[in-house]
């Protein structure tokens, strides 16, 4: 993958240590990797509360040559859905929507997948707190 053709196609991408570095037009950005570098398979979405922003990384798959790629985004509540790209982004989503927070924009089907619905917060974040009242119904020193 050529960082220079992505800098003059999108503008606001680096490379950042191991990772290409986007500030905006991910769904533009992973698009045109996938149909021009063949990257056909996305092996997961996972996120990093960094404090004021969360960076989602996007793990890339070339089939064809067996290469790896990590594109990154810092955001802040919201991101671009990818699922029509890769349809293995849904449960990713689904996941870091409930542990996170992050709404993904065209995804209609996000849910909770571990946490109960009615639960309050997004527990991964670090300005999460932790109310020990709710975990009530799972203290069993009543039947001891």
């Amino acid at each position: 993958m050529d960082i220079n053709e992505l800098k003059d196609i999108f503008g606001e991408c680096e490379l950042c240590q191991d990772k290409v570095c986007v500030k905006s037009k991910l769904y533009e950005v992973l698009e045109y990797i996938k149909n021009n570098y063949s990257f056909n398979v996305l092996k997961s979405i996972t996120a990093v509360d960094l404090g004021s922003d969360v960076e989602l990384l996007y793990r890339l798959f070339s089939t064809e040559d067996e290469e790896n790629a990590v594109i990154s985004i810092k955001v802040q509540n919201e991101a671009d859905s990818v699922i029509d790209l890769f349809e293995s982004a849904r449960a990713d989503e689904n996941e870091i929507y409930d542990m996170f927070g992050i709404k993904f924009i065209g995804n209609e089907d996000l849910k909770r997948l571990y946490m109960p619905e009615n639960w309050e917060g997004f527990p991964l974040r670090k300005d999460y707190v932790q109310d020990d009242t709710r975990l009530a119904w799972n203290d069993n020193s009543d039947n001891a």
